[in-house]
């Protein structure tokens, strides 16, 4: 692998989208009331398995989801930022069936916190990642890579636009019986000189709640 990229070579990303639940002791957008139950959490991140229901009922899914961007020569060297892809199809809400993750290319993000306790306690949801996405022994900042968070109509992402500049990250609290959606769309901010090869990582994302 040469350590520098000529003018003639391509620089391909891949990031991992995993969800984790943890049961551990602004102006946002897109909440839905659900009602009261036993404790419980849901994380979706891209596909998940949520039936439509009265009630909706949901089930574990190890399914991981890539964001993908191979940058073209000709982008090289000129910091011009690239939207990258999803292999998640997901673009339809699971909670009412809105068609809120569109056009293709985006990640859904859904999550619940329900309980019947009388507390005011929510979860809070968090991404964690390593400092560096790999190719071999060359390493390119995980923080290269950024989202903008947007839904459809006048839905809006409860996740606000961001990056990875840190390898934990607290994204938006989850409050009490409340659905929270979020869609967002990746990009690689293309920032200057960097080693050619394919770089993977893997962004876990984890709901806890007291």
């Amino acid at each position: 692998m040469k350590s520098r990229r000529s003018s003639f070579e391509q620089l391909r990303l891949v990031a991992c989208l995993a969800a984790a639940l943890g049961a551990q002791a602004s102006v946002h957008a897109y909440t839905v009331g659900i009602a009261p139950a036993s404790r419980s959490l849901y994380l979706q991140v891209g596909v998940g398995t949520m039936t439509q229901g009265s009630p909706n009922t949901a089930g574990n899914n190890t399914t991981r989801n890539n964001v993908t961007v191979t940058v073209p020569a000709a982008a090289l060297f000129t910091g011009a930022a690239q939207t990258m892809q999803t292999d998640s199809t997901v673009m339809i809400s699971p909670i009412d069936g809105a068609n809120y993750c569109t056009p293709a290319g985006k990640v859904y993000i859904g999550s619940f916190f329900r309980t019947n306790s009388n507390s005011n306690n929510s979860a809070t949801l968090t991404v964690s990642t390593p400092a560096t996405l790999t190719s071999g022994s060359a390493t390119i900042p995980f923080s290269t890579i950024a989202w903008t968070g947007t839904g459809t109509g006048q839905y809006d992402s409860e996740i606000p636009s961001g990056s990875f500049s840190s390898t934990l990250l607290t994204l938006v609290s989850v409050d009490k019986n409340t659905w929270s959606e979020s869609c967002l769309l990746f990009t690689y901010t293309n920032p200057g000189i960097m080693p050619a090869g394919t770089f993977t990582g893997t962004a876990t994302y984890t709901l806890t709640a007291p």
